[in-house]
């Protein structure tokens, strides 16, 4: 039997009662009387009702028909007519409004159970269908955000590499002179808003490249939070809580940092004249029952991260377009509406789920949930911190296989002014012809996509067939899972992707070049 609540609209006292009766025998929560429609429409909103017994002669200006065409379109509730009449024209009236059933009075206790049931049934059945609909027009935007930012990532991202390499060398040649450091600076940031930007697609697309490992939630929260407390100001209360035995999970920490702080300046823009902010992690396990309430969760061990603000919460219409790329309630320039949509896209990619509990004046609770790493140990989140730039040593030779001449050229110099010597080819039949005649190649740096029919991974395994221990990293400016050729890539291969600082170069060739095996 369908459990429910069940609101009763009639305004016979002695009727009433005893089909008040008659609903708790059969075990169901019955919600407040209405004798009239005017004060069902009233009540309706706190009762909280899942289904709706309306009498179609009560009195009043409204009768059960119009009451009932009155509620709320957007729930939907469920209505069972009672009447101790049948005539045609009230009926004719009674089917516009869609009930959901029709019960005769006088009815038997069992009739009115299963009419009960009957409805209830159809309800879920309906909001099912509905879920679904809308599970899949989520998908199909998601594919079509997911081509476009997929279609357009690459030259974009071609494009800003250059640019920003080019603005760090100036900045590394501009001298003592204080504003020409500050425009370079400001130009340099601004390209990095477009790479981020070009990132926030990739991520709500789910098309973006992690590195995943395992990690040590508690200690990347406890990491974060002097960072938090400087962006947020000294307006925001800030308390991190998690239990030092919490699970670990595998994600990127990067990316997990970034959610973070992108939903902390969420909370702090929902609580202009100040609040609490409270990240909270724990442990979580979901059943097949937990799971069946939310589309694409996987019952299983989580780490929960719940972020709760105090702040002016959300209506219904803004929490349903909440996950929507560009959707944004700020104002022209305050947001590009892709902050919430790039952690749910991170998230989803995770294999993990994201939620949101929101209500105006009440503030918002986003829960993450990411699954739990089994049988592994966790990583010193901190090694990651911090601006270092590991240089060149013991006379390292770099090949650099790239076709398009400008992104060579600044590759070729971030590449020697870390050190490296360097050794440049337009394709992969000029990568090879370096490969057989130089004497020391120690790491082959090669775009995924190249020209003249032999791709970056075809290189790979043409150089490696030549020199088993040659070190290899690829790069991109197309998002791991929409590179071309990527079935030809081992998932173990490392890519760097476009457009990428002088600082995250050096420290990903010294971590391929410094990996045993």
């Amino acid at each position: 039997m369908m459990h429910a609540r069940v609101m009763v609209v009639e305004d016979e006292r002695i009727v009433a009662l005893h089909l008040r009766q008659q609903l708790v025998k059969l075990g169901y929560d019955v919600a407040e009387f209405a004798a009239s429609g005017e004060q069902a429409l009233r009540q309706v909103a706190a009762a909280r009702p899942d289904l709706i017994l309306m009498d179609i002669h009560i009195d009043g200006s409204l009768d059960g028909i119009e009451t009932a065409a009155r509620l709320p379109a957007d729930d939907r509730i469920p209505v069972i007519y009672l009447t101790a009449y049948s005539e045609e024209a009230t009926l004719e009236r009674a089917r516009a409004t869609k009930p959901y059933g029709y019960l005769v009075k006088p009815f038997a206790e069992r009739e009115l159970h299963a009419t009960i049931q009957m409805a209830l049934e159809r309800r879920r059945d309906e909001q099912l269908r509905h879920a679904t609909e809308a599970a899949r027009h989520a998908a199909q935007k998601l594919q079509a955000v997911g081509q476009l930012a997929g279609g357009v990532a690459h030259d974009f991202n071609n494009l800003l590499g250059i640019i920003i390499a080019n603005l760090e060398l100036a900045a590394d040649h501009a001298g003592s002179d204080p504003a020409l450091r500050e425009m370079l600076q400001d130009t340099l940031e601004a390209a990095l808003r477009g790479a981020n930007l070009t990132q926030q697609l990739l991520a709500y697309s789910r098309r973006q490249p992690l590195a995943p490992r395992v990690l040590n939630i508690g200690r990347l929260l406890a990491d974060l939070a002097d960072l938090l407390r400087r962006t947020l100001g000294k307006q925001i209360q800030i308390r991190i809580c998690a239990p030092e035995d919490l699970w670990q999970a595998c994600v990127d920490p990067s990316q997990i940092s970034a959610a973070l702080v992108n939903l902390a300046v969420n909370a702090r823009d929902a609580m202009p004249r100040g609040g609490t902010l409270t990240i909270e992690a724990s442990n979580v396990t979901l059943d097949q029952a937990d799971a069946g309430r939310h589309a694409e969760v996987v019952p299983g061990a989580y780490v929960r991260i719940a972020v709760t603000d105090t702040g002016t919460g959300m209506s219904r219409e803004v929490l349903e377009r909440a996950h929507e790329p560009f959707f944004t309630t700020k104002s022209v320039g305050k947001g590009s509406g892709l902050g919430l949509s790039m952690v749910h896209g991170f998230v989803r990619q995770s294999n993990g789920h994201i939620s949101v509990l929101s209500e105006p004046g009440r503030g918002t609770t986003i829960e993450l949930h990411f699954p739990v790493a089994e049988g592994a140990t966790a990583n010193d989140v901190a090694a990651e911190v911090g601006p270092t730039m590991p240089l060149a040593s013991r006379g390292e030779v770099i090949l650099i296989a790239e076709d398009d001449p400008a992104v060579r050229k600044f590759v070729v110099s971030q590449v020697t002014s870390l050190g490296y010597a360097a050794i440049a080819a337009k394709d992969g039949a000029a990568a090879c012809r370096v490969l057989a005649r130089a004497e020391r190649i120690d790491l082959l740096l090669t775009d995924v996509v190249l020209p003249n029919g032999m791709s970056g991974p075809a290189l790979a395994r043409a150089a490696r067939a030549r020199r088993p221990d040659l070190k290899l990293l690829y790069m991109s400016g197309y998002p791991r899972g929409a590179v071309p050729h990527n079935d030809e890539m081992d998932a173990a291969d490392h890519l760097l992707a476009k457009p990428f600082r002088k600082a995250e170069l050096a420290r990903k060739l010294r971590q391929v070049l410094d990996r045993v095996g």
